[in-house]
């Protein structure tokens, strides 16, 4: 499987760019905006916009998207592939369009109701302006699938930067230089995520072009590729939209069981008077809790899924089974061999991150959110533990996709989704934000459970052995590196004497630099192919199917 490997490093690499520029951004979020109830409304109305993203643009109209034209493109037929990707375009921002005026009007109103509700007022009118959003960013995430069926990686890995940077732009330039006012700071950043989404799109054009894929406005709802996608994006949509509500369930209650600003520590339930069981501002908390986590899972994980999923398309477009089951088995001991480090990496030293580039500002003022930073890593560490599980979900459920099965993930995702929200309800009250993150690994869990043992039954034996021999090392290894961590964080840097940023920066990175050195060595010793895989040139793959010819019937 050698013959992805070059493509994950390269995106892989360009998403830790856009990783680290996501850092900046949440450290200029949490001095500018805080922890508070402005960066819960903020964090939870984004998460709608980026929901419809995953849902039209990266999730279901991807998923159906990318098994079609990557017919076209392995035929060489560049201009019919242009005609299809025309065609698609055409109908989304349709579509997208039509429902951005629908909901945006719902979100106006909404916020004119709530008017006596702070908390709503606040978080519809910031989901009002961001909701146009959908359609520039669904937009850039089609043309990125067509660019990667095509083999190219690397500009569309760029877009997530661009949007980084807008943000911080517009938060620094809020907050030194506009206004004092967290609220219209917080409306600033979201007029300049618009402005993102349109720079977006336009440097994705001249990599289309050097693809030799052309766009021309064109409309025909009969065109049979065309057709075959709508017939496959309804159910998708369908299992993608039950996992991102799965995925934003922990913001959604938490915003909604957060204690108000300034408000009333319990609420009515019935005949009942209730105490909140979470404090204010824990939708922030969890936003901030989460970007630690998607530092790994973004850099490696979603670069991994993302690379996987044309080359499973090819396989499944030939019926080889075997090939596509012995993919998956390689992605899921490359998702195991950097999660299951990663995660401990966060556990070890989550609290000097938080501490060293989030509590300053408005994130360290005690009025605004009580005890931000040991929330932030109560909860960062309990995701942490879930990040192999969430890297192989990712690949296992594309798996599904190329073979345009979507009722399997469909069904897992929708028990994924149930087990979620029972825990939340269950948990939340006990464990607060804890609870919810807990929830969250849990169905994560649950669901790669399912996925794999689905995969056995139905495409081919995943090769079980390879896959419990390579656990085995990575976890020896990790216990080697969390070891050494744990001697440098408990020993040698109090020998310093240094305190505040100055001994959380030397935990931070010295932490990071020993585990690392200490996981690959302990991982070359014990002869780990994953290790040989990610840090190798890329060779011609001996197991690739040969290009298609282009007059051979397709199934």
């Amino acid at each position: 499987m050698a013959s992805f490997l070059k493509h994950v490093r390269q995106v892989s690499g360009l998403t830790l760019v856009s990783r680290l520029a996501g850092f900046a951004r949440d450290a200029v979020l949490a001095h500018f905006l805080g922890a508070g109830q402005v960066m819960s409304a903020y964090a939870t109305a984004f998460a709608l916009p980026n929901a419809m993203r995953n849902l039209f643009g990266e999730g279901a109209l991807s998923a159906a998207f990318i098994p079609v034209f990557t017919q076209y493109a392995e035929s060489g037929d560049r201009k019919a592939a242009s005609r299809f990707m025309s065609l698609v375009i055409v109908l989304l921002v349709t579509t997208l369009s039509a429902l951005t005026l629908v909901v945006v009007g719902v979100l106006m109103l909404l916020r004119y109701l709530s008017e006596e509700v702070p908390q709503y007022h606040l978080l519809f009118g910031l989901a009002a302006v961001m909701f146009p959003f959908v359609i520039l960013v669904c937009l850039v995430a089609l043309l990125q699938a067509a660019l990667n069926a095509c083999r190219h990686f690397v500009v569309p890995a760029l877009a997530p930067i661009v949007l980084n940077l807008f943000i911080i732009a517009a938060a620094v330039a809020g907050g030194l230089w506009v206004t004092e006012d967290a609220v219209r700071r917080a409306y600033l950043i979201a007029g300049a995520i618009l402005a993102a989404g349109a720079v977006e799109v336009a440097i994705q054009v001249p990599a289309l072009r050097r693809a030799g894929l052309t766009f021309r406005p064109a409309w025909d709802l009969a065109h049979p590729a065309l057709r075959r996608v709508l017939t496959l994006i309804v159910p998708m949509a369908l299992a993608i939209g039950v996992i991102e509500i799965n995925a934003n369930m922990d913001k959604l209650v938490g915003y909604v069981l957060m204690r108000p600003e300034g408000g009333a520590e319990t609420f009515r339930l019935g005949a009942l008077q209730v105490a909140y069981p979470m404090k204010t501002g824990a939708p922030a908390i969890l936003y901030y809790a989460q970007r630690l986590y998607w530092l790994p899972l973004g850099v490696f994980g979603i670069a991994l899924s993302t690379v996987m999923f044309p080359e499973f398309s090819r396989y499944a477009l030939r019926q080889d089974l075997a090939g596509l089951a012995r993919g998956a088995s390689h992605a899921m001991r490359l998702a195991l061999f950097v999660g299951v480090p990663a995660g401990a990496g966060i556990v070890l030293i989550c609290e000097p991150f938080i501490q060293l580039f989030l509590h300053h500002g408005r994130f360290a003022d005690p009025m605004a959110a009580s005890d931000a930073v040991q929330r932030t890593v109560w909860a960062a560490t309990i995701y942490a533990t879930g990040i192999w599980a969430f890297s192989a979900n990712h690949v296992l459920v594309r798996a599904f996709y190329a073979r345009q099965d979507v009722r399997t993930p469909l069904r897992i995702a929708a028990l994924s989704a149930g087990v979620n929200l029972v825990l939340d309800l269950v948990l939340v009250w006990p464990l607060a934000e804890r609870g919810l993150a807990l929830a969250t690994v849990v169905a994560a869990m649950v669901q790669l459970v399912a996925l794999v043992g689905l995969v056995n039954r139905r495409f081919a034996h995943l090769g079980w052995g390879e896959i419990t021999r390579s656990a085995a090392r990575t976890l020896l290894a990790t216990a080697a590196m969390g070891a050494a961590v744990w001697a440098v964080l408990r020993w040698a840097v109090p020998l310093l004497g240094w305190t505040g940023r100055p001994l959380y920066a030397v935990q931070c990175f010295g932490g990071v630099a020993v585990g690392a050195v200490a996981f690959l060595l302990v991982a070359r010793l014990l002869g780990m192919t994953e290790l040989k895989d990610l840090l190798t040139r890329a060779a011609p793959d001996p197991d690739a199917a040969p290009p298609l010819d282009p007059g051979a019937p397709t199934q």
